[in-house]
């Protein structure tokens, strides 16, 4: 049935619908209260007391209908016919009061215009056709006189009748029309706010909105495990990052990031962007960060490799052609010594000799780098490698003796490798780290290495002068030194090792904090 589909589908609706019946008759009960209770002895009981049984009545239904409001909503032909009994209350109403109350008319259309809410257009038609009969019979049938203008108010009242009950139909169909309108917006608003939270929840890149003061309003997991923070809350941005205060609007780049508690920094890439938050009254910043410390790390090693490459290729040929010519000088002047009689020429010729043998021990340097790397076989246990490397540069009495040594080195951590070399470039790293920090004031070493699911990372940090930006790129560079007596091709070749290992190297420094050098390994199976 369609009637009462209204009141079926929005109970609180029905309910208000309910109550305004209910405040109708209970105005209309206080209201005459009042009246009789001015008129004093005037009162006529005989009439007064139908009109006041009739309100009792009304009332009593109603407060009947709300108390058990729920079981009626599953009947809506009872509800229907509450809007009829109220038109019959009405129109007794009228038949004792005579066609001229006209509160009592108002009660009708008020009436009709409730049940259009409730009932719909058809509902409201029904009930006019149900008040047309009721009013027409209580006015024919009341103690007024009939003259010509009763029966001229009789057909204008029923024509309000039917007039308000299609106006209300029409009114309710819109409100219906409108609420299925407003609901379907506020569920796909609902869905698109669902997807936006699905989409910026699961987005590998990390996504933060914060204030002019730098706090941070929302973050997503991404951004949240970038940073390694529990909550927004705990954030301020301008406080990580005080160098984006000083960019404006707008900022794109990397920054470099040390989570509290944690020694090792992160390369995060950065975008910012402003927006104006109508909510807040203010301008808000959204910012965009992307862990890109593995990223760099990949990059900084191609260019070395490709770099090295080069030089490589060309310090063998170099090499080749010079080691010929000195062989050819070596051996003439041994041949010389056996002639040369004064000792001043003697000892010239010895250390033109002690000149060729380190250019030679040089030149094999040079084609040990260039020479490839015969792929590991053997397992290393890399534990076992570190500590030795570590005992052996403590005891060495050409480095300082109060260095500290902090090892963080756990367990399962074999790779496969060449011993010797390997060892090779862990020494030539801890000496340049113990030399670095010749003239710091604190001297401490920290070494760590820890498994991974398919790798093993290697740390090696110190507290020594570090190194400039420019340093950095040029360190493994053969020829490239900063020690007064050195040849350049310690790190060179350190390199080359690493790289016959399939191992990536990353160098963190900064002059006067400084320098880490981060190892990655494949692990043995």
């Amino acid at each position: 049935m369609r009637l009462s589909y209204a009141l079926q589908n929005n109970k609180n609706q029905g309910l208000t619908v309910e109550f305004a019946r209910v405040s109708l008759f209970a105005i209309v009960l206080i209201v005459s209260v009042i009246s009789t209770m001015t008129q004093g002895s005037f009162v006529n009981w005989s009439v007064q007391a139908p009109f006041y049984l009739v309100l009792t009545l009304a009332l009593g239904l109603h407060i009947v209908w709300i108390s058990e409001w729920d079981q009626l909503l599953q009947h809506p032909r009872a509800l229907f016919v509450g809007f009829v009994l109220d038109s019959v209350f009405i129109s007794l109403l009228i038949y004792y009061f005579g066609l001229n109350q006209s509160l009592f008319l108002f009660l009708h259309l008020v009436n009709i215009l409730l049940a259009g809410i409730a009932c719909r257009g058809v509902g409201a038609l029904t009930l006019a056709l149900f008040t047309s009969i009721s009013f027409t019979v209580a006015a024919l049938f009341s103690p007024e006189m009939k003259a010509l203008n009763f029966f001229f108010l009789l057909a204008l009242n029923n024509i309000a009748f039917f007039s308000v009950a299609g106006l209300a139909g029409y009114l309710s169909e819109q409100l219906q029309s409108v609420g299925k309108e407003l609901k379907k917006t506020g569920l796909s608003l609902q869905s698109a706010q669902e997807l936006n939270q699905f989409i910026m929840e699961n987005i590998p890149s990390g996504m933060l909105s914060f204030t002019s003061a730098g706090q941070v309003l929302t973050a997503n997991n991404s951004a949240l495990e970038i940073l390694g923070k529990e909550a927004p809350a705990e954030i301020n941005w301008y406080r990580l990052f005080p160098e984006t205060e000083r960019a404006g609007d707008n900022f794109r780049g990397d920054l470099k990031y040390v989570e509290s508690g944690d020694q090792s920094s992160k390369i995060l890439g950065v975008t910012l962007s402003k927006v104006y938050s109508p909510d807040l009254q203010e301008p808000l910043s959204i910012a965009l960060i992307d862990d890109l410390t593995k990223v760099r790390q990949l990059e900084f090693a191609a260019r070395q490799n490709e770099k090295l490459a080069a030089v490589g290729g060309l310090a063998a040929g170099i090499a080749h052609e010079i080691r010929n010519p000195l062989a050819g000088i070596s051996g003439s002047i041994e041949m010389l010594t056996q002639t040369v009689t004064n000792d001043d020429d003697r000892k010239l010729m010895k250390i033109v000799l002690r000149e060729i043998d380190r250019l030679n021990n040089l030149i094999t340097e040079f084609l040990d780098y260039a020479r490839p790397e015969k792929p590991p076989t053997d397992v290393v246990d890399m534990a076992f490698l570190l500590n030795e490397v570590l005992d052996a540069i403590k005891s060495d009495t050409k480095v300082r003796a109060d260095v500290e040594q902090v090892r963080e080195i756990g367990t399962d951590l074999r790779i496969l490798g060449h011993k010797d070399k390997l060892k090779q470039v862990f020494l030539n790293i801890v000496l340049n780290s113990y030399q670095a920090m010749q003239d710091s004031a604190k001297v401490q070493m920290t070494v760590k290495a820890v498994a991974n699911e398919k790798s093993i990372v290697i740390s090696v940090k110190d507290t020594g002068c570090g190194m400039s930006e420019a340093t950095r790129k040029k360190m493994f560079e053969p020829f490239h030194t900063t020690k007064p007596k050195g040849t350049g091709l310690g790190l060179a070749v350190t390199h080359k090792i690493l790289e016959g290992h399939g191992a990536q190297i990353f160098v963190e420094s900064e002059q006067g904090v400084g320098t880490e050098f981060v190892l990655t390994f494949p692990k043995a199976n």
